[in-house]
């Protein structure tokens, strides 16, 4: 009797492990828990609506995908840790992570070490560097979000001359550094390249300096709440220098946060407005219908980089593996609800697009 038991137990176990298996993991990890909560959830919200469509349609292979979020606070210590959970779940067939650069580089070197499929929000241009074949970055990098900004400043804006500030992160120090060598190049004079600690509050000292140099424009590299911050005391101090900041200021809270002192910002994004072609206008309604609220500024492309997963899950052969994903991502050729989705060997979009908004009455206006 006592070894019928144990056979009973063993098959119990067999089957409970084959349950456990039976459903495709995606995961993804961002900040849903610091200032960049709006961000890191709502982006998270976009891959969710994917999943839940693309289980609607069948799911993948008759197999059911289920979304795990984790949080990684925009912390690289704890983008790692999540990264080796990830990789040591034989379930986990394809991440969505990080939303940070800072968090992203150091974490890609795990996933690629485990042969994980990998799409990034992150821009910095360092993240493909290191060359890895399971990466790939279906968003403009920095190179982008600090040429635009430059060009319309030197074209549009006629600046001669601007200030340039960073926050000594990965990506806000990227963006600064390709705005820097963009202005200079198409003839504008840097008056200043600062760095201030991601955590300041106090800008005083920093601007009073700025205002001597009478800069055209000022250029800020960072992420919220620093930048709403840095405006508004630039405005108490009197300064008028046309504002740009990159897309981490493209949230209610730098309006809100600046106050009066928004308007005339501008600011850098890689998407278009939810209202600017039919295909974001139903990914919109269908996003307030599953969560009660508009979708965030990023969750467009968290369902675009979710979907460039499950697209690769369904042309993947039979049974899914990790190899067989990044082989059918590299080969990705469709338009997805932002644009066209083409990878070139390093990972990056063949054609990245990015638009530039200025503040307006209070609310973000297309103006390139």
């Amino acid at each position: 009797m006592r070894l019928k038991n144990l056979a009973y137990a063993a098959a119990a176990v067999a089957l409970l492990a084959g349950t456990a298996h039976a459903d495709v993991l995606i995961g993804t990890a961002g900040p849903t828990s610091n200032a960049e909560a709006l961000f890191g959830t709502t982006w998270q919200n976009g891959m969710e609506l994917a999943v839940k469509q693309a289980n609607a349609a069948g799911g993948v292979q008759g197999q059911k995908l289920v979304l795990v979020r984790d949080d990684d606070s925009g912390d690289p210590k704890q983008g790692t840790l999540i990264a080796q959970k990830h990789c040591d779940n034989a379930a986990m067939l394809g991440v969505v992570a990080n939303f940070n650069s800072g968090v992203t580089i150091p974490s890609s070197d795990v996933y690629n070490r485990c042969g994980m499929p990998q799409v990034t929000n992150s821009s910095n241009p360092k993240v493909t560097k290191a060359g890895y074949k399971n990466l790939f970055r279906p968003i403009a990098n920095d190179l982008s979000q600090g040429s635009a900004p430059a060009e319309y400043a030197l074209t549009t804006l006629k600046a001669k001359k601007a200030a340039i500030v960073h926050d000594k992160q990965a990506f806000g120090q990227g963006v600064a550094e390709v705005f820097r060598d963009n202005f200079t190049k198409g003839g504008g004079t840097v008056t200043s390249f600062s760095g201030v600690a991601q955590t300041d509050v106090d800008f005083s000292a920093l601007l009073a300096t700025i205002r001597t140099e009478n800069p055209d424009v000022i250029y800020f590299g960072g992420i919220m709440p620093a930048v709403g911050l840095f405006v508004k005391q630039a405005r108490e101090l009197g300064i008028k220098a046309t504002f740009f900041g990159a897309d981490s200021a493209f949230t209610p809270d730098f309006v809100s946060g600046a106050g009066p002192a928004s308007e005339g910002a501008i600011v850098s994004f890689q998407a278009p407005p939810y209202d600017s072609s039919p295909a974001l206008q139903k990914f919109a309604a269908d996003y307030k219908a599953a969560f009660g609220e508009e979708p965030g500024p990023y969750s467009a492309y968290g369902y675009q980089e979710a979907a460039i997963i499950i697209e690769a899950m369904k042309k993947a052969p039979a049974p899914l593996t990790r190899a067989g994903i990044v082989a059918e991502i590299a080969k990705s050729d469709f338009d997805g609800i932002l644009g066209h989705v083409a990878f070139a060997p390093n990972g990056e979009l063949t054609k990245p697009f990015l638009f530039l908004y200025a503040v307006k009455d209070g609310k973000f206006a297309l103006v390139k």
